[in-house]
């Protein structure tokens, strides 16, 4: 692994320019750049991600950090509590949305954005993709401790906390209906903070669902498959994880939950970031098994795919992994200026974190 450390120098000045019209923000790059270059000889030559002549842009809108993050089209979206922060991955001009948002998933292929807020669940349509615009909004019976995800016209609440179930719900662009109120095998475990929604390769949608099996320190993935319709196909046995209690700092509960097993799906391998396995649990999910596990040293506490790599953030790790899934290793460790970064998502061009401290942070990869 290298671990390329980009000491902060301001190239230029921030240029911030107010437009009336509608509070957006129009903001010039901040670049940053190694104080000693590092030989290019030196790394990984399988690795894709080009770093040379880096840009971040720290130059987040909110004041009370944010959540998680999702790209859609070009667009990065960020639930950070009191609002949706909103950036053009090009030209990074962003834009803040008076929207409460605790968890936050998006459908490129509908052109639309959901948040999670208590009880509250807002369907955005997209066709102003800075000024997002809420076209449904629904009351459920979720609680604290509550995430949501979407994929392919599905839908779906974790449940959160015991008391409230599972729901799941079919969309277009335009249209948002509840089509399932729980689930007995989902909801009769203690708790489900958050859901990992996906395609199947057999075209089927599966939905992920980190699991409470016990006493906060007991962690499962339950795996549950949908058809276009959101009626279950098939509900595998759930795949224990490595047990423990989370020991990083969150302070105030945040959403989806104060103890992330967030999971990422790729090429028929489901990657869990599980902080009580210090790393990445390997999971095949067609036999309900743990294969291996990556370790990273850090309690993680997000992970997200462009598709080809795995990136990862922890809470109290100041770094963003970059991870080769063929070698099962962290070919790449960019230091940043995070704080508390909590969500991180991922294009073939940028890099976004959701950081409860410093917002929302983006790369130009």
């Amino acid at each position: 692994m290298v671990t390329r450390q980009l000491t902060i120098t301001l190239l230029f000045a921030v240029s911030l320019t107010a437009c009336s019209s509608d509070d957006r923000t129009s903001v010039t790059d901040t670049l940053l750049e190694t104080e000693n270059p590092v030989d290019d000889d030196l790394f990984d030559a399988d690795v894709e991600v080009e770093i040379n002549d880096l840009n971040i842009d720290t130059n987040s809108l909110s004041a009370n950090g944010c959540q998680n993050v999702v790209i859609v089209d070009g667009f990065a979206y960020a639930a950070c509590g009191n609002g949706i922060e909103a950036v053009d991955l090009e030209t990074l001009e962003r834009n803040f949305i008076a929207s409460p948002a605790d968890d936050i998933t998006g459908d490129a292929n509908e052109g639309v954005i959901f948040t999670q807020s208590g009880n509250t669940l807002i369907h955005f349509d997209l066709a102003d993709p800075l000024q997002p615009e809420p076209i449904a909004t629904v009351t459920t019976n979720f609680f604290l401790f509550s995430g949501i995800s979407a994929a392919d016209g599905i839908l779906v609440v974790s449940g959160g906390s015991t008391g409230s179930n599972t729901q799941v719900y079919t969309y277009t662009a335009n249209f948002l209906s509840l089509v399932l109120p729980g689930i007995p095998t989902v909801d009769g475990r203690t708790g489900n903070p958050d859901v990992h929604v996906t395609s199947a390769l057999n075209g089927s949608v599966l939905a992920f669902y980190s699991q409470d099996l016990g006493a906060v320190a007991n962690w499962g993935i339950q795996t549950v498959e949908f058809d276009e319709n959101g009626s279950v196909l098939s509900l595998p046995e759930v795949v224990v994880l490595t047990p423990g209690q989370f020991t990083g700092s969150f302070g105030a509960p945040i959403g989806p939950a104060n103890f992330p097993v967030e999971s990422e799906y790729l090429n028929g391998t489901l990657y869990t970031a599980n902080f009580a396995a210090n790393g990445i649990e390997v999971i095949d999910v067609t036999i309900s098994t743990v294969l291996s596990t990556i370790e990273l040293g850090y309690e993680p506490t997000n992970i997200t795919t462009d598709g080809e790599s795995l990136f990862v953030v922890g809470v109290e790790h100041s770094n963003l992994d970059f991870i080769d899934p063929s070698t099962q290793t962290v070919v790449e460790s960019l230091l940043l200026p995070l704080l508390q970064p909590v969500g991180v998502a991922a294009s073939a061009t940028h890099l976004a974190v959701a950081d409860r401290t410093a917002g929302l942070i983006v790369v130009r990869r």
